[in-house]
């Protein structure tokens, strides 16, 4: 004996079957079969499989509590959120969400509604377009399982690119910055090649700054002189210091006063001076 069955959707009854049985008669080498209607419910079949989707979003909901112990808030019955910050902190670049999630009747064979709320620092439209597509996507690969995990993780991930692209960003722009203070720096030892005439124009410049300090230091020296008195002078205008030194004098010496001397102008004869003896003995030699 053998059976099979036929659905019966096709005569308009999705709700009826058709069990056929087969038997063979090994005597007489005949056959008979008969069929035997068999009806079923699809509310049955339908409460059986919302009761699967709801013990998998249960499932799932104790699952997201055990992992995220203080960043999971329930909301509702089937609707939640989760907080999520980069591993990092940056004070320029800090971005703080939350993942709020809302379940489906039929999650997890389809999408649960869900967006980014920013609950701390900023966070670009153009960014947060792009991290809600990456979920999306994420999601719509993850179809008839839980999916919440995998999408809170990929927008860590997210953050943490952020923050690391602003560190790196940074980076670079102090490497740069450095790069070319070097270059700066090493621009003064390279200086100017010495040609014939830069060296001609150099030193014409030289000697006319040289020749310049000179004439200041002339005129300076001629005016120094100029307010300076002789020594002479200065005991004709000051008669103590010609007694100055008497402190200094032992007992016995005898001072002498410039004043009772006269001043005597000496003329120097010229037969004199030509019958010098200095000037007598390169002639002796010769």
């Amino acid at each position: 004996m053998a059976f099979f069955f036929v659905h019966t959707f096709a005569f308009g009854c999705p709700q009826l079957f058709f069990f056929f049985f087969f038997f063979v008669c090994p005597v007489g080498k005949c056959f008979f079969f008969f069929f035997l209607p068999f009806c079923y419910s699809f509310p049955l079949i339908e409460t059986y499989i919302m009761t699967d989707y709801i013990e998998e979003r249960q499932m799932e909901l104790e699952a997201l509590e055990s992992i995220y112990p203080d960043e999971y808030e329930a909301i509702g019955e089937n609707e939640f959120r989760i907080s999520i910050y980069p591993d990092e902190e940056d004070e320029e670049v800090w971005c703080g969400v939350s993942l709020h999630v809302t379940y489906t009747p039929n999650y997890p064979d389809e999408l649960p509604e869900f967006d980014i709320e920013v609950i701390d620092g900023s966070l670009s439209d153009s960014l947060k377009n792009k991290m809600m597509d990456d979920l999306r996507t994420a999601g719509e690969e993850s179809l008839g399982m839980a999916m919440i995990f995998t999408m809170a993780s990929l927008l860590k991930e997210q953050l943490n690119e952020m923050v690391s692209n602003a560190q790196r960003i940074r980076e670079e722009a102090e490497e740069e910055r450095q790069r070319k203070l070097e270059e700066v720096e090493m621009a003064k030892f390279n200086g100017t090649k010495v040609t014939i005439e830069r060296f001609l124009a150099w030193k014409k410049g030289f000697d006319k700054e040289l020749e310049a300090l000179e004439d200041q230091a002339k005129l300076a020296r001629a005016k120094e002189l100029k307010n300076k008195l002789t020594g002479r002078q200065l005991f004709e205008q000051d008669k103590t210091l010609a007694s100055s030194d008497a402190k200094y004098m032992d007992e016995g010496d005898v001072s002498v006063d410039a004043t009772q001397f006269e001043k005597v102008t000496t003329v120097v004869d010229e037969d004199d001076d030509k019958d010098a003896v200095w000037k007598r003995f390169g002639n002796e030699e010769e």
